[in-house]
């Protein structure tokens, strides 16, 4: 069985747009429904997000391709003194008619542990969320 989900979601907007919003901590903020974000853009740089429920995402820029792709590497989610992950997330750009197709990556499901499928499914379903959330903010819907 392979160990990853990936979603994708069009938006209205130039790559180079959804490139920076993917990064800028002001724009993380809104589309991670965060109280507090710390980004430092650039391979090895940390991507951290306190979220508005309590829960925490936080991983390592492992590359950057400005406009097309960003990986993030050792992703993890902490939730109620639980912490779950690491796993692999990458966010490809794919500009398609005057917008850019977002696609959603996770790599490396941790599977081992009990309760990996519902974690799984949380996870998708934030990033999901997430990515939805972006699209409205950057098409200012």
């Amino acid at each position: 069985m392979d160990n990853f989900v990936a979603d994708a979601i069009y938006i209205d907007a130039p790559p180079e747009r959804v490139f920076q919003a993917l990064l800028e901590p002001e724009d993380v903020l809104v589309w991670m429904d965060a109280a507090r974000a710390e980004v430092d853009a650039r391979p090895g740089g940390v991507f951290t997000a306190l979220r508005m429920d309590g829960s925490s995402v936080s991983g390592t820029i492992s590359a950057l391709q400005p406009s097309r792709a960003i990986e993030i590497g050792e992703w993890a989610h902490e939730s109620g003194g639980v912490k779950r992950g690491s796993m692999t997330l990458r966010f490809l750009l794919e500009p398609r008619d005057g917008g850019v197709w977002l696609t959603v990556r996770q790599d490396g499901l941790d599977l081992g542990p009990k309760g990996w499928q519902d974690f799984a499914l949380a996870a998708r379903r934030d990033l999901v969320r997430s990515t939805v959330a972006l699209k409205r903010h950057i098409e200012g819907i």
